[in-house]
């Protein structure tokens, strides 16, 4: 929030700055179209107004950055419970390269696949059902 505070100060002080140079400019060109012999007031009240139009989109800037300071992303996790049928039998499963005996911990969901990561071996494979007939 600290962050914000800052960011919204520093844009009113561009927004300050931009505004007094603007009043600036337009006194200088108002100066230097009364009196005609004085060309030189009239480029540097149009420079002036390019600066202050330059400090002002700088302080619009950072008033946009300051509301988009903070912004969160939000993690969600989500669990998945499968529910077996009642004559189910639960077999130890093993490594298909070592024959290591795996725990539920091996068993990690990449992109939507089961992958079995072999604590002995290190092996990575995708976990696959087995045809059932």
């Amino acid at each position: 929030m600290a962050a914000k505070r800052i960011l919204y100060v520093g844009a009113a002080v561009l927004f300050c700055i931009g505004l007094a140079l603007f009043v600036w400019a337009v006194f200088n060109v108002v100066a230097s179209t009364a009196n005609a012999s004085q060309s030189h007031l009239l480029s540097a009240g149009l420079g002036y107004g390019i600066v202050a139009l330059i400090f002002i989109a700088a302080g619009v800037g950072v008033v946009l950055a300051a509301a988009r300071a903070g912004k969160t992303e939000v993690v969600q996790n989500v669990s998945m419970n499968v529910d077996l049928p009642a004559q189910t039998k639960i077999s130890q499963m093993t490594c298909r390269n070592c024959g290591g005996a795996l725990k539920p911990e091996n068993i990690k969901m990449v992109a939507g696949a089961p992958m079995v990561v072999c604590p002995y071996c290190g092996t990575t494979y995708q976990l696959t059902e087995e045809p059932k007939w």
